[in-house]
């Protein structure tokens, strides 16, 4: 089948995090417990990538943690794709399949015709056991020219 769809994780992938900027304002560490909500940057090039892809394939975001109000109003990414897909709505987070099943249902695509981009290992092997194509997100320009092989642009 051919690839009718794509999906991409939000944070780590459409959304960067300054860490540097963040330890350097908050004299914290990365590990601190406080989530960086003022440091996170839209990755500009890979959402314009994103928005390129439409009207062609349909578009999806599955994201863990994530909120959809603040991913509306600080980066319009409701815009970016036809759907956006919330743990805390759903109440099931990757790697469980049930989101992933969830995205393609209301997609109306079956596995073998989407890719699948995320920077964590363990939700992309959980996305490849459903039948779906993956991309291991490492960096935008890798990333983007492995879906394009996907999609044969």
């Amino acid at each position: 089948m051919s690839i009718r769809a794509v999906i991409f994780d939000i944070g780590g992938v459409l959304v960067n995090i300054d860490w540097k900027k963040y330890e350097e304002d908050e004299h914290f560490s990365v590990q601190n417990d406080v989530y960086p909500y003022k440091y996170e940057q839209l990755n500009t090039d890979l959402a314009h990538f994103v928005s390129g892809l439409r009207p062609l394939y349909k578009t999806a975001t599955i994201c863990n943690g994530g909120s959809r109000e603040a991913m509306k109003r600080k980066f319009r990414l409701d815009e970016l794709v036809d759907l956006m897909v919330f743990d805390g709505e759903e109440g099931v987070a990757k790697p469980d399949a049930r989101i992933y099943q969830l995205a393609l249902t209301r997609l109306g695509v079956q596995p073998d015709e989407v890719v699948f981009v995320d920077d964590k290992e363990r939700n992309v092997d959980a996305a490849q056991q459903l039948g779906m194509h993956t991309v291991h997100f490492k960096n935008t320009a890798q990333a983007i020219a492995e879906v394009q092989a996907f999609l044969r642009i």
